[in-house]
């Protein structure tokens, strides 16, 4: 497990939840610096704290996994030109599902990266 992409889908699940990280560090039985990190994938993720955040977001922990799997799909992807539309679609969709788990300063960041390659 990455621990970069199962911080990002704990973050995703948090906020989609309308928990502070305060309240969700709390939860978790956590300071909100420990969750912070955990977030950004900076701290290793045990299997006792992921099924901790299982609880609190009522899924199981093969749920989380799914998820996990789900949203790491970018990094599965081939591109071939014989597939080219297929894999544009499925690519836009990829795209879209990261950018709702960005954070505002993330996003200014990425937007940063590609002005030089927006067309006028």
């Amino acid at each position: 497990m990455n621990d970069f992409q199962a911080g990002n889908l704990i973050r995703k699940l948090r906020k989609e939840n309308n928990l502070t990280m305060v309240n969700f560090a709390r939860e978790l039985g956590l300071s909100q610096p420990s969750l912070s990190r955990i977030e950004s994938g900076n701290q290793e993720i045990t299997l006792s704290l992921l099924e901790k955040v299982c609880t609190v977001f009522n899924i199981s922990l093969s749920e989380f996994i799914h998820m996990l799997e789900d949203n790491s799909r970018l990094q599965r992807i081939e591109f071939s030109e014989d597939d080219k539309v297929a894999t544009e679609e499925e690519l836009d969709i990829i795209l879209s599902e990261v950018f709702a788990t960005l954070s505002f300063d993330q996003k200014k960041g990425f937007y940063a990266l590609l002005l030089p390659y927006i067309k006028d």
